[in-house]
């Protein structure tokens, strides 16, 4: 099985379920399914980007991980 590395950064409270600074996963693998394998609950997904570009909620199961990429994972802004 081909395995992609990719860089992870995790902000605000989602710290609390991941610190991790890197993720291999198999190769086709999708935004979502690297949200799981962090063991980040998806309701407390808010921002997800791809190497400074944001990803739509609706494009996360169709978004393809290639080796090299950062992803930035944030939780949902909140306040006034």
């Amino acid at each position: 099985m081909t395995l992609v590395r990719i860089g992870i950064r995790v902000t605000g409270h989602l710290i609390d379920f991941c610190s991790v600074e890197a993720l291999e996963l198999a190769d086709g693998a999708s935004i979502s399914d690297a949200i799981d394998l962090l063991g980040i609950p998806v309701e407390q997904v808010g921002l997800v980007s791809i190497d400074g570009q944001a990803v739509s909620r609706a494009k996360r199961d169709q978004t393809r991980l290639v080796d090299g990429n950062e992803m930035v994972v944030m939780a949902p802004l909140t306040g006034g």
